[in-house]
């Protein structure tokens, strides 16, 4: 069914557990495109026909946003999540206001929730939010308006120190407060926390407004989330037994892991999983805990998939994107007849004759509107020269020339052989040799004219990567890095 200006809808939210509406305001013919009007109503069943009399636009201002109407771009053919009610005359001509995520109610969500906060409270925030005045912590001037703490960079003690701050969202915090949990609690605003404190066997959030958690699970035996978490990023890059309880399971749970795949099959219905820092990964350990996937994204350093033909198991697939990994063929790409639910597929960085094969396969659900990137597509030679080399992907750079990648994988080589030599033996001038090889290193990437910041900060990486395995007492690793930074010029 096409969507016609006038007509109203009702969707349900998942996340609120409750029915929304929306209202097409106005259709593109020749972009295939509609503008879709979220509108103020929710309700415990569908919409209907003999309530849409007084319906009103849903106006948004939750968190930092200004007051304005929620409006989006939709696909003229309606969706199967829409529910036609009936036609009304467009509430808005408006087109020119905020655009939403798309995603079928995740704006609707953000307000209904935001609405729920006391009024007093939400007020002090939007002022807050725009005020120029300063306020003191612990000797300290901040401004009011800070939307962000670090305790490395502003220190306290009590978690409640923070309430001088009424606009604040997002904390990191590399050690347990007092009253830390208390104060999540009663803050609604606080969507954003890092935590890498130890001490603590277990950490309950239930009662916070969390919604991305980034945590090391390192000593932490039990973790609860809130219903409203939506994004768990572990920073520990070692397995945890910890046990994580959430929402339905995981339904609506972003799960991010580094480096080794760690089951938590107590989340069974987990909605999207991400790895990075990929060595190896078995899509049997992934499928046989996760079997109702519908996003997964997977980064190597690089790294190798095995059984990747099971991919085709996962029914519920809609999303998948692979970078940097290897160890399958042409053979094992699932056919996509067998994949109905998939309509993302990005591979980047994949061997050659697995590239070849996905592009032909694909082309059929490309021009039927699958989003589908397929590119560097990688022969067995570079995959075998390539698999040590951080700086692998300045080769497929535009910012970077052909040559600048060639002698930064030069210079990595050379100046890993010679420190990780110089570790192993009783020579008394190891410690000048040393300081020799890191004064080439920074030198070769000093005449380069290419680095930026992600540039630069790999460069830094990569000598810490090369510094860390050293342990020869005759050598000084910190003395090194301060000559890397002394002489650089980047």
């Amino acid at each position: 069914m096409k969507a016609k200006i006038g007509d109203v809808y009702t969707i349900y939210n998942n996340r609120l557990r409750l029915y929304t509406a929306c209202q097409i305001t106005n259709v593109i013919e020749d972009k295939g495109d509609a503008i879709c009007l979220y509108l103020d109503w929710t309700g415990e069943s569908p919409l209907h026909l003999v309530q849409m009399e007084n319906l009103q636009p849903l106006y948004m201002d939750f968190m930092y946003l200004e007051r304005q109407l929620c409006i989006t771009n939709v696909d003229i053919d309606v969706t199967a999540y829409f529910i036609f009610v009936g036609n009304i005359p467009p509430l808005t001509n408006e087109e020119n206001s905020y655009f939403g995520t798309g995603n079928y109610g995740y704006d609707v969500y953000r307000q209904i929730k935001w609405q729920q906060i006391p009024e007093e409270r939400r007020k002090a925030f939007k002022i807050a939010m725009k005020s120029e005045e300063t306020v003191w912590l612990n000797g300290t001037e901040y401004k009011i308006s800070s939307h962000y703490v670090d305790d490395a960079h502003c220190p306290f003690s009590k978690a409640d120190e923070l309430k001088v701050f009424p606009c604040l969202s997002t904390l990191v915090l590399k050690e347990y407060h007092q009253g830390l949990i208390e104060y999540l609690d009663n803050t609604p605003f606080i969507t954003e926390l890092t935590y890498k404190g130890k001490g603590q066997r277990s950490l309950d959030f239930r009662g916070t407004s969390l919604r991305k958690l980034l945590i090391d699970l390192t000593e932490i035996d039990e973790l609860w989330l809130n219903d409203e978490m939506e994004q768990l990023y572990l920073l520990n890059d070692k397995i945890s037994p910890c046990v994580i309880h959430a929402r339905d399971n995981g339904a609506n749970l972003l799960l991010q892991y580094r480096k080794i795949f760690h089951p938590y099959p107590e989340l069974s219905n987990l909605n999207s999983l991400h790895g990075i820092e990929i060595n190896e990964v078995d899509m049997n350990d992934i499928f046989s805990v996760y079997p109702n996937l519908k996003e997964l994204w997977l980064w190597g350093k690089p790294g190798y998939i095995r059984n990747f033909s099971v991919l085709e198991s996962f029914r519920n697939i809609e999303v998948f994107a692979t970078r940097n990994l290897f160890g399958f063929s042409s053979e094992d790409i699932p056919v996509p007849e067998r994949m109905e639910h998939l309509n993302w597929l990005w591979m980047t960085s994949l061997p050659e004759d697995a590239a070849k094969c996905r592009k032909k396969l694909d082309k059929k659900r490309k021009n039927e509107g699958m989003n589908l990137s397929v590119t560097q597509a990688r022969k067995p030679e570079w995959i075998k020269e390539n698999m040590d080399n951080p700086f692998r992907d300045w080769d497929d750079s535009d910012y970077i020339s052909p040559s600048s990648a060639k002698k930064a994988i030069i210079q990595y080589r050379k100046t890993r052989n010679e420190l990780l030599a110089l570790n192993v033996q009783n020579d008394p001038e190891a410690q000048t040799k040393a300081i020799a090889a890191v004064e080439e290193y920074t030198k070769t990437f000093n005449r380069m004219r290419c680095i930026e910041t992600d540039e630069r900060d790999l460069v830094y990486e990569v000598l810490c990567s090369i510094i860390d395995y050293m342990n020869n007492p005759i050598i000084d690793k910190a003395r090194l890095l301060d000559r890397f930074e002394e002489l650089r010029d980047f």
